[in-house]
């Protein structure tokens, strides 16, 4: 006990130095108003509040920053604001929704006529001979058909954005959906169904949102893309095609965030005859930011 006393009030005596002269150091402070050229005070203080020193302080009024600190802490300041008080940079963001069908099919039958002796034929009706045609020595026909059928659908949108700001853009339209509505009520003391015919508006659009953040020439997105279209085979139906997701690239390349591929088979038996297809729908999503000098 007689060792530690001594080393516990050399202790004390540091601390009580140190607090003294940061005392001493904020009795210095100032007080200064720094205007703001490029970014707001509410992105700036989170960035410069870790910085100052315990009793120093920061605040922001309309487009300035309010800062008490001692005059060293003050140019350490400065020179951090000088690299973050800048011009953020335009960019155009791109995005391409692609969406290819292919549909292929076949189809072979027999047709023609056999004779069975000499008063009786038997005749299989079939489609008329075409070039795929291949008679046989008893006067049978086999034909095949074959069809193919491809799309290609490509949606491209842009939009400019400032780094570190968001940008949503969306275009389409409203397309009316026929609706009908059975209604039961009482008349004459008999329940009866009522029809009643309506129509409702559904909007079919495509856009994306999107916050890009840079990094030198490196670019983080936080991007969420969508693509609706109405179904030809099933009227009143929409197609839906939606993603979100956070990419890292180099400015001015094509990223791919997205894809999508369902395939279908399937195969028909008839009478002397078989039919056969296959389809293919394949999706993808891909975006693109570019600097705007």
């Amino acid at each position: 006990m007689e060792q530690s006393s001594p080393l516990r009030l050399l202790r004390l005596i540091a601390a009580g130095a140190l607090a003294l002269h940061a005392a001493l150091a904020m009795a210095q402070a100032t007080v200064e108003v720094i205007p703001l050229h490029y970014r707001s005070s509410a992105e700036i203080i989170p960035i410069l509040q870790p910085l100052l020193p315990r009793d120093g302080s920061i605040s922001g009024f309309q487009n300035q920053l309010i800062i008490r600190t001692t005059p060293a802490n003050l140019a350490e300041i400065r020179r951090v604001l000088a690299g973050i008080d800048v011009a953020p940079r335009r960019l155009l963001i791109t995005v391409r929704q692609d969406a290819d069908a292919d549909a292929r099919s076949r189809a072979a039958e027999i047709s023609g006529s056999v004779p069975l002796g000499e008063r009786a034929t038997i005749t299989l009706p079939g489609a008329a001979a075409s070039p795929d045609t291949v008679p046989d020595k008893n006067g049978l026909r086999i034909t095949t058909t074959d069809s193919r059928a491809a799309e290609t659908d490509r949606d491209t949108q842009s939009v400019q954005v400032l780094e570190g700001y968001s940008a949503f853009i969306r275009v389409g339209q409203s397309i009316p959906v026929p609706q009908r509505t059975v209604v039961q009520g009482v008349i004459g003391g008999q329940v009866v169904d009522r029809v009643m015919d309506s129509v409702e508006y559904r909007d079919v659009t495509t856009g994306f949102y999107a916050v890009p953040r840079l990094n030198g020439e490196r670019v983080v997105l936080e991007i969420n893309p969508q693509r609706n279209t109405p179904n030809p085979q099933a009227p009143g139906s929409v197609n839906i095609q939606q993603a979100a997701t956070t990419v890292s690239g180099k400015l001015g390349e094509w990223l791919e965030i997205g894809g999508l591929r369902q395939d279908r088979a399937e195969q028909q038996s008839v009478l002397l005859g078989r039919t056969t297809g296959a389809q293919a729908d394949r999706r993808s999503i891909w975006i693109r930011v570019e600097e705007l000098r």
